[in-house]
């Protein structure tokens, strides 16, 4: 599976780093940004998502290469956006691209009316925008590369209308959270929040691939929704590994600043359940590590000790397990090919991965 992962990588890295979409965006360091996240390559999660449901339904994985592009740069402009959103200063192990503009800023411009800071989340948010649209001329360029008309108008329409929606709304509502406070939010309401979040966009790149092997607009139609059904699953089995990642994780794996989900006050379900286990003390000892400036390791290490005691960080890793078998019993519903084969094994990658 990791070798075809690879391959599919190659295959979608190549037609970002030759799309000519970015090249007249001015100015220059805006471009460059535009292009930063989606070139900075990765394991491409997504488009092997979609490519891969259009194989295990007989369709021709290479007409599913242009959406597969136009959901990984879509990807990429919510990760410019949600960095600015939750102060995170890294992503993949470089500066994120707020972080970045910022230095840009500092090194060279003397008369910045409103401060660095402010120059570099204005124009990070200006790039994730092109981004997004971006994502959409690459959608349209299917038609234009082995895919129906119909069925390129019919995925267009469908990412903006569902996914852009619900992905927006997820994230609101992650933001919203915490203001409302830990007894005021319920664990469905989170694992509802991490579908919108997370899972809607997987949900999507399932069912777009399946639409693009059967040649069909029919989003209600069985197989579609299966495939979206086993996609969503284990979306939210992966959010929750990410979740899981933001404490447990090793920071030169996983890409990201260890606590930041601490820092931001973060309602996930590791949390929750961690302040329902714990006795006052200790429950009054979790409070104080919310909110800090700052995580070192001792820091850290007493997150940990809190999660591990209160039950909450075994609670996890078994939802996601459960949740990944579930969204494997779907999958079982389909063809016993090869495709098949790489889904089930890419989500238990989802559910174990250490980045």
């Amino acid at each position: 599976m990791l070798n075809e992962l690879k391959n599919t990588a190659a295959k979608i890295n190549e037609i970002i780093l030759n799309d000519d979409f970015p090249s007249i965006i001015e100015p220059k360091y805006l471009r460059g940004t535009v292009i930063d996240y989606p070139g900075r390559g990765g394991k491409r999660l997504r488009p092997a998502l979609l490519t891969w449901c259009c194989g295990l339904l007989g369709g021709d994985p290479q007409k599913a290469l242009y959406p597969a592009v136009a959901v990984e740069i879509y990807h990429n402009w919510t990760l410019v956006h949600d960095d600015i959103i939750d102060d995170d200063d890294v992503r993949r192990g470089l500066p994120s691209a707020h972080a970045s503009l910022t230095k840009y800023a500092r090194d060279n411009f003397r008369n910045l009316r409103f401060g660095a800071e402010k120059f570099g989340r204005d124009f990070a948010i200006l790039a994730g925008d092109i981004q997004q649209g971006w994502a959409a001329n690459m959608m349209l360029k299917a038609a234009d590369n082995g895919m129906s008309p119909e069925v390129t108008i019919a995925l267009s329409r469908r990412m903006q209308e569902l996914v852009t929606r619900e992905l927006i709304s997820g994230e609101a509502l992650d933001v919203e959270f915490p203001m409302r406070g830990l007894k005021n939010v319920t664990s469905r309401e989170v694992l509802d929040m991490l579908y919108l979040k997370t899972g809607a966009l997987l949900r999507f790149c399932a069912e777009a691939g399946a639409a693009i092997a059967l040649d069909s607009t029919d989003f209600n139609s069985p197989e579609i929704r299966r495939l979206g059904d086993f996609a969503s699953t284990a979306g939210i089995a992966f959010q929750l590994r990410d979740d899981w990642l933001g404490v447990f994780g090793n920071f030169s794996k996983f890409g990201k600043s260890l606590g930041s989900d601490l820092a931001e006050e973060k309602l996930t379900l590791m949390l929750m359940k961690a302040y329902e286990s714990l006795d006052a003390d200790k429950k009054y000892k979790l409070m104080n590590l919310l909110g800090l400036e700052s995580y070192t390791m001792d820091v850290i290490e007493e997150a940990r000790e809190l999660f591990i005691m209160s039950g909450a960080e075994k609670y996890i890793r078994q939802k996601a397990d459960h949740l990944a078998e579930e969204a494997k019993t779907i999958l079982e519903k389909f063809p016993d090919n090869e495709y098949r084969g790489w889904l089930s094994e890419l989500t238990d990658y989802l559910v174990h991965r250490d980045k």
